[in-house]
């Protein structure tokens, strides 16, 4: 151990004595590890870390299938009810619901806000294992409805609504008009659903919905019996399926089930973007670590007559190895100290880029830091990497002392040449695959922003409004009156051009289907109906939307005050259902699972809008005049839309004092929000993809400017016997192009099979995408003729008679 120390302190005396090599390393080692450290920081706190709940890995989500629906909806409540009774996987499974309304009003001091609201069984918290903060949980005494009237709260809505209070245990609160005694407080991060801030009841939900095999109203947790593995919960949940679509086919039939593991459940789509992103960073660690290995060869090569004398005095490889290693240590824990920083100073922007682009609970986010974990991967990394920084320059020491002494050796033609060659050549492939992948997805983002939504997003504001069921819910007239007034006295208001109501988020995904028939169409199998999204909407909604009218008429206002059953639909259902008639003389059945279905004649075609989401293509879309409790309203201004903010706030309260608005944002700002993952991934790849391309013509300067000073008395002998400056230019820019094109063929060729991986992150374009594949080609030969050119040139200058002094 002494004799390492020593070595330690014999390694610092010499990096300190060539300041430029060991800055040089010391920057690239910083580079690649503060990279990789910030990303595994996010991907340890979002893909690894324990969730706040016990024995959390076995906790699954439950969700059923519709073939007509991309991934899982809410489960029917009599489907729960036989998934609970049926199965023999989990030791419970529990139900919860955000549908109708997904918030309450909440009065505080006399003021009214809107609250995420869950509604969950007595065993949800069970299932979750959580341990309250303070006074109790939801339990099975409270899910009856005679004793329903309690409440929970998350550990952000105690802080954010009641300061903290202690006293908060019993406290009576207003939730929609209605009184509900606070039980207890969640502990931090334990919110689940993570937007969640109050948890009522599951026996609130109303008896029509707990009998209906056709809403689709809760989802589902379960807790994996001991033993019981993921895949045989899975096929006891489909057996179980597969009965109930036997025993009730009108409404089962076609209806799966899904099973996801907890974590994945609240990462979403995440997880793919925060893999690829991770599998980037390690690439572009690859080639900083083949720079540094380059650089410790050619010092090692520098050192080698004295390695020689020392092996022929009698000090074996072993001695050497641990004087390579001591180095490396230190060049290491000075790049992984400097890394380490860096990445502390990149974890803010991280967070923020997450916290837009995904629906995380916020403690998920906030736990994105350099916490143990991060810090051993981060030693492990610079520990592993020394390790293999001693190994290369071993491999380049020569063990003949008359090979080491020889005045006139030609230098780097052989096989130490043909190492850093290679290790280039691999840099080169390597950033070949970062640069393919990172030109894949910001190619894709482009053209994600290059779609037409179908309405126009530019000075449009949105905002939801919950009414009370207690106040409005008993009389539609009284409901319908309130926004009727509204939407009058905001389309009177100064700045403010029209204003209209729909159910639905624009760009917010959405599973708000109907299944329907279509008059005189030809019949189907039992359970096998076409579905298809519904809206509820103003008269006004089309024009400030900005849907176009391409048949027929719209909604006027009419329709509402005689409540007429009528129908307005997109082009995607016309073209669907209604091809080859005139769709202005259909009529669309509803409620084609009872007796009488009601028939409702179509009275309008519009255009097509991709309000489902960007990336989704637009889907068949029925719109109905009229209002309901909740409601998005949107405001077409003249100006900022953001400037109106207030005048529609004091407008909603001119009519209900104690009624707010929430989710009060631009629609700009939701177009930007529906592809902040995109941009996030796109961005960082696109960063990435940079400094994976500098490292590399960084390599492939270095290599070439250590060739020409090693080979600078071969090149004077050319010149001497009569090599133009043309030929040597040529010489050395042919070095360059022979380990580039082998990195070029090796690199494009796993680019290919690797753009398989990242598809689901793709949009619009082929994982084989030509265009991408040149861009990517293109940047690292430009990088290689710029790094090769410098040192070409400076051969091709070469003074003969100077170069053959030494001989």
């Amino acid at each position: 151990m002494q004799t390492f120390y020593r070595d330690i302190r014999y390694a610092a005396r010499n990096l300190r004595r060539s300041p430029a090599f060991t800055a040089t390393v010391v920057l690239t080692l910083a580079l690649g590890v503060g990279a990789t450290a910030a990303i595994f920081s996010c991907v340890y706190a979002l893909l690894l870390q324990s969730l706040p709940f016990t024995d959390a890995g076995r906790i699954i989500a439950l969700s059923e299938t519709h073939p007509q629906i991309t991934g899982g909806i809410e489960a029917t409540y009599p489907d729960y009810e036989d998934w609970k009774e049926q199965q023999h996987s989990f030791t419970q499974l529990a139900a919860y619901s955000t549908l109708n309304p997904e918030t309450v009003s909440l009065v505080t001091d006399g003021h009214a806000q809107q609250v995420h609201r869950v509604l969950a069984s007595g065993n949800f918290f069970s299932v979750l294992g959580i341990t309250p903060r303070i006074g109790r949980l939801i339990g099975e005494q409270d899910d009856k409805p005679e004793n329903d009237h309690v409440a929970m709260l998350s550990a952000s809505a105690w802080d954010r609504y009641f300061g903290n209070d202690p006293g908060i245990v019993g406290r009576s609160v207003n939730l929609n008009g209605t009184a509900f005694t606070i039980i207890g407080v969640l502990p931090v991060g334990a919110a689940y659903p993570s937007e969640g801030e109050v948890w009522l009841p599951l026996s609130l939900l109303d008896q029509e919905t707990r009998a209906s095999r056709v809403w689709h109203s809760v989802r589902v947790l379960g807790r994996l019996r001991p033993g019981v593995k993921f895949p045989e919960a899975r096929a006891d949940l489909q057996a179980v399926s597969a009965r109930l679509a036997a025993a009730y086919p009108a409404t089962n039939r076609n209806i799966g089930v899904q099973l996801r593991p907890l974590r994945e459940e609240l990462v979403g789509t995440l997880r793919p973007a925060m893999l690829s992103l991770f599998g980037a960073v390690f690439l572009v660690l690859l080639i900083a670590c083949a720079n540094v290995a380059n650089l410790l060869m050619v010092r090692a090569t520098a050192q080698r007559r004295e390695i020689a004398v020392r092996q022929a005095l009698g000090a074996g490889r072993t001695q050497f190895f641990f004087q390579f290693l001591a180095q490396a240590i230190v060049l290491c824990l000075l790049g992984g100290s400097l890394g380490i920083a860096l990445a502390a100073g990149v974890l803010p922007l991280l967070r923020m880029a997450l916290a837009h682009a995904a629906s995380l609970d916020p403690s998920m986010i906030q736990s994105i830091g350099l916490n143990i974990p991060v810090l051993l991967f981060a030693l492990f990394t610079c520990l592993m990497t020394a390790i293999l920084f001693s190994i290369f320059p071993l491999m380049n020491t020569s063990p003949r002392l008359t090979e080491a002494l020889r005045t006139g050796e030609r230098g780097s033609t052989g096989s130490r040449s043909r190492k850093r060659s290679a290790l280039i050549a691999g840099e080169i492939a390597i950033a070949v695959v970062v640069l393919f992948l990172s030109t894949l997805v910001v190619r894709s983002f482009q053209k994600l922003l290059a779609v037409d939504p179908g309405f126009r997003i530019d000075h449009l504001l949105s905002a939801e409004i919950t009414l009370p069921e207690p106040k409005y819910g008993d009389d539609s007239s009284i409901t319908n009156h309130f926004y009727e007034q509204l939407l009058e006295n905001l389309a009177r208001s100064p700045g403010i051009s029209s204003a209209a109501t729909t159910t639905v988020v624009p760009l917010k995904p959405s599973q708000v289907m109907t299944r329907f028939l279509v008059e005189g169409a030809p019949p189907t199998s039992p359970g096998i109906f076409p579905a298809a999204q519904i809206r509820y909407v103003s008269p006004d909604f089309f024009h400030t939307f900005g849907l176009a009218l391409q048949s027929g008429r719209v909604f006027e206002q009419k329709d509402i005050e005689n409540s007429t059953k009528s129908f307005v639909v997109n082009a995607a259902f016309a073209r669907r259902y209604l091809a080859g008639r005139n769709p202005l003389d259909a009529n669309i059945l509803l409620g084609v699972l009872s007796p009488h279905p009601e028939k409702i004649p179509v009275i309008g075609v519009v255009s097509d809008a991709h309000d489902l989401g960007i990336e989704s293509e637009a889907q068949p879309e029925i719109y109905l005049p009229g209002f309901g409790l909740h409601a998005v309203l949107l405001v077409r201004t003249f100006a900022d839309p953001a400037s109106v903010e207030s005048v529609v706030q004091n407008a909603v309260r001119t009519l209900d004092p104690n009624q707010p608005i929430y989710h009060v944002q631009t629609v700009d700002a939701l177009m930007s929000n529906s592809t902040a993952r995109q941009r996030m991934t796109a961005m960082l790849l696109g960063i990435f993809s940079v400094v994976a391309l500098a490292l590399a013509a960084i390599g492939i300067y270095g290599v070439l400017s250590y060739s020409v000073a090693q080979r600078s008395r071969e090149i004077g002998v050319r010149m001497a016997v009569g090599a133009t400056r043309a030929r040597i230019l040529r010489l050395v820019l042919a070095q360059a192009a022979q380990f580039t094109g082998t990195g070029l063929a090796v690199g494009v060729g796993v680019a290919l099979v690797s753009a398989r991986i990242i598809r689901g992150l793709l949009f619009d374009i082929g994982t084989a995408d030509p265009l991408s594949a040149c861009i990517a080609i293109g940047l690292l030969v430009l990088a290689a003729v710029v790094a090769a050119t410098i040192p070409a040139l400076r051969a091709a200058s070469v003074n003969p008679n100077e170069a053959l002094r030494a001989e």
